[in-house]
């Protein structure tokens, strides 16, 4: 399940477009939602299920980290060409 998503909606700029400075963000990608919160984890009743769902947040972030400087290089790199 990816809780956070990449959200980069310069990823289809084209030369000749508008130029502006590349950025990325993060979404929120699968969540169920409370009282209007939106929940990115299931309930949580003990201490290793509250350790698991955090290592689960902390290994989709930097999966985010990799993918989003990837994504800012691209970015970058297509937005520079002459």
């Amino acid at each position: 399940m990816n809780d956070l998503i990449m959200h980069s909606p310069l990823h289809n700029w084209k030369k000749g477009e508008f130029p502006v400075s590349p950025f990325v963000a993060i979404a929120v990608g699968a969540h169920t939602e409370s009282d209007g919160k939106i929940l990115l984890s299931p309930n949580l009743m003990t201490d290793l299920e509250v350790d698991y769902e955090v290592n689960r947040l902390i290994k989709n972030l930097e999966k985010f980290r990799s993918s989003a400087k990837k994504e800012l290089k691209s970015l970058q790199s297509k937005m520079l060409e002459k």
